[in-house]
């Protein structure tokens, strides 16, 4: 009989754009500096959702490029996990 023990561990990988005016005109080529420097001031002020400006991004076909910021895998990976057993044959 084969046990299967599975180990369930909660990550986070964090991943960064600088997001400034000129990426902003790439994903809204219709909009004039003065309309790209309000979209900036929302997004501050939290007015704009920045999931509603990256879906925007991949429907303009716009390459966001991330940076890797930071993970923990390797620190989740010494406890706190939930563990499970089961039979597989």
């Amino acid at each position: 009989m084969k046990v299967m023990k599975s180990e369930w561990h909660q990550v986070e990988s964090q991943y960064v754009i600088d997001l400034d005016e000129n990426l902003l005109s790439e994903i809204y080529p219709e909009c004039d500096d003065e309309e790209i420097e309000e979209k900036m001031k929302a997004l501050e002020k939290g007015e704009l959702d920045i999931e509603d400006v990256l879906d925007d991004a991949y429907v303009q076909d716009v390459e966001i490029d991330w940076d890797h910021e930071y993970d923990d895998w390797w620190t989740s990976r010494k406890g706190g996990y939930d563990v499970t057993f089961k039979i597989v044959s």
